[in-house]
């Protein structure tokens, strides 16, 4: 597998849902790598924002067309949730990945061969990071500093130097920064 950590993050290195600059490129920038992806993978705390909004998001008539887009996308794609606990909101096409340690994980990556995507989650990312099973980050850099959420990489306990793949802007604001781990 080609595990791709996607954290949106502030200006100050945190991550928070709230802290978002909510456009039509975010959409397209998370479709596009959905649609490259054979399976999402979440930590338990995103999925369960993921399944309290996404699920009904698709038929939605109030939403613009390209979130209902990215809402069929993650209704369709395989999702495993990283958790120690019984999904209180089942999501179609949705398996637990039994935490806390990351074997389980490690186990599913190794069964497949394209790419998947980590949304989110900071501490499941850092624990990814920590046992080499990200192949590449992309850090969408938010035009906020912010006290809010979690440090991105919360809990890492490892150095690791990263290379810089590319860097495009979303939009006006907002930087897509890639990384692959480095030497």
């Amino acid at each position: 597998a080609h595990p791709i950590f996607s954290l949106n993050m502030s200006s100050n290195g945190h991550s928070h849902n709230e802290d978002l600059v909510e456009v039509i490129e975010h959409s397209d920038y998370a479709l596009e790598l959905l649609h490259d992806s054979e399976a999402l993978i979440l930590g338990r705390h995103t999925y369960d924002l993921f399944a309290a909004f996404w699920p009904e998001a698709a038929t939605r008539r109030d939403l613009p067309k390209y979130m209902q887009y990215l809402a069929m996308e993650l209704q369709s794609i395989p999702k495993r949730v990283v958790t120690t606990r019984p999904l209180e909101f089942p999501w179609q096409n949705t398996e637990v990945l039994k935490g806390p340690d990351i074997e389980n994980t490690r186990q599913f990556l190794s069964e497949l061969t394209g790419n998947v995507v980590l949304f989110g989650s900071p501490a499941l990312g850092a624990s990814l990071a920590d046992a080499n099973l990200i192949n590449e980050y992309q850090l969408l850099l938010e035009p906020f500093i912010s006290p809010q959420g979690k440090p991105a990489f919360d809990g890492a306990k490892r150095w690791q130097r990263l290379m810089l793949l590319g860097a495009r802007r979303l939009n006006r604001d907002v930087m897509l920064l890639r990384y692959a781990p480095g030497p």
